[in-house]
Parts: structure tokens; C-alpha cells; sequence
């Protein structure tokens, strides 16, 4: 038998559990954490950082990174032409940028540069080519169309009638190629109607008229199906192979309408 000393004691609550305070135990991890930075920075601070001699080679202030990259945009922004001429003349050299240059090739970031090796040529027209005017209606001489219509006013209204073309288109032909009559050709070869009747010499004007009037008749048939005015004649006329000049319609019905031939 056992005795009564040695059965087991009672079981009694612990008295030895370990409590945690989070709140001091977080306040002491930042303050260990902030003296470790604190030093850390101190040492740097007394530290002399000497970089490599490589470094040294490619010191860049940001100042000189700037200018860089500001002239870079601006290359990038504009289209550079460089034209480089050698001749009998010597050396002439011209640059041109913009993005409105003669190589411009719509793409605004690109850059562009072009060199080339030209003659120079003491001709005016050897680079620019022939100088031209542009035409103007009030170039005209208004007395000498006032006497040209008065002259030829019953012809191109007998034309009319026989060709089925309207009047005032026919007589602002006339005076647009013949300049009022007063050109070479006209007063040489009584031709006024330009290349389209210049193939021969007429006796008198009257001719050059009929065979103007044959001519478009036989090569433009169509034209008559747009005889019901005259401008939807002259429209119908520009969209033919009557003539090169496609500015023809325009130089028409500023004849027309500077001179009243509506009238006829």
C-alpha cells in the first residue's frame, strides 16, 4: 500500500506565464531601428566616397545634360536640307530647314538632311526654270476687247447657231489666245484659237473662226449635249483634252464675266 505522502499533489493554476507588451516591444524596434540609421548616415558622413577613374572621364553636370537633351529635341523638331553646289562658279553652299522645306516629307519628328552636288549655271532658267507671270484678267486692254467683241460679236453668234457653241464661251477663247487679236499669230497667220488651230495659215479671220467651230465639233461631240449655257459648256470643255492649261474654266469665266459676253 502506498502511504498517504505519496499521492499525487493537486493540480494549481500556473503562476509563471509570460506575458507580451506589443506596444513597448513595437516602440523599441522603431527606436532601435532609428539609432541604427542614425548611425549609419554619421559613418557616411565621415566617409569620403572617391569614385573610379572611369567615372572621372565622363564627369556630366546636369546642366550640360540639359543642353543636350534640348538640342536634341530641337534636331528632332526641324527638317534639315543642305545643298552643296560646285560649278564654273566655285563653291556655293545653302541650307534651308523647316518643316515647310522643298524635301519636306510630312513627318514632323523626323529629321532630315540631304546633300547634293549641282552645277551652277549663269542662265536664269538653268535651275529655276523659265520665268513665268501668272495670268490676270485685268491685264487685259478693255478698249481693245470692247473692239475685238464689236468685231466679232455676229460671228461667234453664227457659230452658235451652226455648232452649237454658246457665244460667250467661243469669243473668251478667242480673246484669251489671241490676247484681243493683238497677238503674233493672230495678226500674222489670222489664227485665234492658239495651237488647236495653228496648223496652217487662214486668208482672214472669218476662217480661223469655222474651222475653230469644225474642229471642236468633229474632236468634242459631247460638247453639244452642254450647250444649254455657257457654263456648263466651259465645264464640260475643262474636262476634255482641248488644252494643258487647267486653269482653262477659270481664265473663261473671268473673261466672261469682266467683259459682259453673257450679253451675246
Amino acid at each position: 500500500m502506498s502511504s498517504p505522502s505519496s499521492a499525487p499533489a493537486p493540480r494549481r493554476g500556473n503562476k509563471n506565464a509570460i506575458t507580451i507588451d506589443w506596444r513597448l516591444l513595437w516602440h523599441r524596434l522603431l527606436a532601435r531601428t532609428g539609432q541604427l540609421f542614425t548611425s549609419l548616415r554619421h559613418k557616411a558622413g565621415r566617409t569620403e566616397y572617391i569614385p573610379p577613374a572611369w567615372m572621372q572621364r565622363f564627369r556630366i553636370s546636369w546642366f550640360r545634360l540639359g543642353l543636350m537633351g534640348l538640342a536634341a529635341f530641337i534636331f528632332t523638331q526641324k527638317q534639315v536640307d543642305f545643298t552643296l553646289s560646285v560649278g564654273k562658279e566655285g563653291l556655293a553652299i545653302g541650307a534651308s530647314e523647316g518643316r515647310h522645306s522643298a524635301l519636306n516629307t510630312g513627318d514632323k519628328s523626323a529629321a532630315t538632311a540631304t546633300m547634293g552636288i549641282l552645277p551652277v549655271s549663269n542662265h536664269p532658267s538653268a535651275a529655276t526654270g523659265p520665268a513665268t507671270s501668272a495670268w490676270n484678267v485685268n491685264d487685259l486692254d478693255a478698249a481693245q476687247v470692247r473692239a475685238y467683241v464689236n468685231r466679232f460679236e455676229k460671228v461667234a453668234q453664227g457659230e452658235e447657231q451652226k455648232f452649237s457653241i454658246p457665244a460667250p464661251a467661243a469669243m473668251a477663247l478667242a480673246i484669251l489666245n489671241s490676247k484681243a487679236g493683238q497677238s503674233t499669230a493672230a495678226k500674222r497667220d489670222n489664227n485665234h484659237f492658239g495651237t488647236i488651230t495653228s496648223d496652217r495659215y487662214y486668208e482672214n479671220a472669218w476662217m480661223n473662226w469655222r474651222a475653230h467651230s469644225e474642229i471642236v465639233d468633229k474632236r468634242f461631240p459631247e460638247l453639244a449635249d452642254n450647250s444649254v449655257n455657257y457654263q456648263q459648256w466651259v465645264a464640260a470643255l475643262a474636262k476634255t483634252n482641248y488644252s494643258s492649261d487647267r486653269q482653262l474654266s477659270s481664265k473663261l469665266m473671268d473673261i466672261v464675266e469682266r467683259f459682259n459676253l453673257d450679253r451675246l
